[in-house]
């Protein structure tokens, strides 16, 4: 009787109070095995080196939203959302832990304030076309967060299309990032800006950002912390191929100066078969707070095939195998992962 009653009060609230109101997400994970080798560091014995292997059940980085809009007159809408990851295993999740914001949208662009995706973040996941959890089985050391490639509580400007081009800048406050330090507290604003150009299946990107005070800007301190990104490349129902270049300085956890760059490309075989491949090359890396190169010589490259198999529209099952290698001679350290999941979309 009660559940009778609930559902007839439901019915009877205004269809306008409700239709604005959206819940997304994707619910996704899958089982991976992992295989890595190292020479460069701790031995079995002075000959042998270290040897691990592991099979994990993980999330994909599963994620549920509500989002929603009013109407305010005809040039002005008010907007927003709030979107949290999940974790089917069980993890640590939480809420508005994701993109979330209020704010404007008109014909003058869109004005948002809350905890956002700064414009680093937006576009250099862009050929990251992977679900996965463990690193090498994406692009996720290319799209690995810094200081200026995070989400942070910020104020966004988006501008309109203009013949294909938009632009998006991004400002942190100081004080909304004020942290303490070892050389005392410190307020670190993040800035950001980026630019994009669609048309006709192609597509190009800039963006950049900078932290001053970052937490990853060590001592001495580098006066100007940056990372800039530039890709390009084309999709449309058939193919997608894109290449992307990026520079980090300062802004890393483990490395002062980072470059690196990407290439994606994908097949669909038909509605329910697609084909991928990634690859990624960095160079001139160098350690934390020195001059010498990271794993001996600064570089690492990695690979990625796999694809995805529709079950529905919404329903996609995937698999992949990734390899990374890191420096060369004594100093080298492997990484390859193969992992196979599932993801669901609602």
């Amino acid at each position: 009787m009660k559940k009778t009653l609930i559902a007839l009060a439901l019915t009877a609230l205004p269809v306008a109070s409700m239709a604005d109101v959206v819940l997304y997400g994707t619910i996704k994970g899958g089982v991976e095995t992992t295989f890595s080798h190292k020479k460069g560091g701790q031995k079995i014995d002075d000959k042998a080196p270290v040897y691990k292997t592991s099979t994990q059940i993980v999330d994909y980085g599963s994620r549920i939203g509500f989002k929603g809009h009013e109407h305010l007159n005809n040039n002005l809408t008010a907007i927003w959302q709030l979107e949290q990851k999940v974790n089917i295993g069980g993890g640590e999740a939480g809420f508005s832990t994701r993109d979330s914001f209020v704010g404007l949208k008109g014909s003058f662009g869109t004005v948002k304030a809350g905890y956002q995706s700064t414009p680093l973040k937006d576009l250099n996941g862009t050929l990251d076309i992977w679900e996965y959890d463990d690193n090498v089985a994406g692009l996720s050391h290319f799209t690995r967060g810094t200081d200026v490639v995070k989400r942070a509580t910020a104020i966004t400007y988006e501008t309109p299309d203009f013949g294909g081009f938009t632009a998006k800048a991004f400002v942190s406050p100081s004080d909304n990032n004020h942290r303490a330090g070892a050389n005392g507290d410190r307020d670190n604003a993040v800035y950001g800006l980026g630019l994009s150009y669609r048309n006709a299946g192609f597509f190009a990107d800039v963006a950049g950002g900078t932290a001053k005070n970052g937490a990853n800007n060590g001592a001495p301190q580098k006066s100007d912390p940056y990372q800039a990104l530039a890709q390009a490349g084309f999709e449309n129902e058939k193919f997608l191929v894109g290449a992307a270049y990026q520079r980090a300085v300062a802004v890393d956890e483990d490395h002062d100066v980072v470059n690196e760059a990407i290439v994606t490309g994908a097949y669909n075989v038909d509605s329910a078969l697609r084909l991928k491949a990634s690859a990624a090359y960095g160079w001139d890396i160098n350690e934390k707070g020195g001059q010498a190169k990271s794993w001996g010589n600064g570089k690492y490259y990695q690979g990625i095939v796999g694809a995805d198999y529709a079950l529905s529209k919404r329903t996609v099952v995937n698999g992949q195998v990734g390899y990374i290698q890191k420096g060369k001679s004594d100093t080298k350290d492997s990484h390859g992962v193969a992992g196979v999941g599932l993801s669901h979309k609602f």
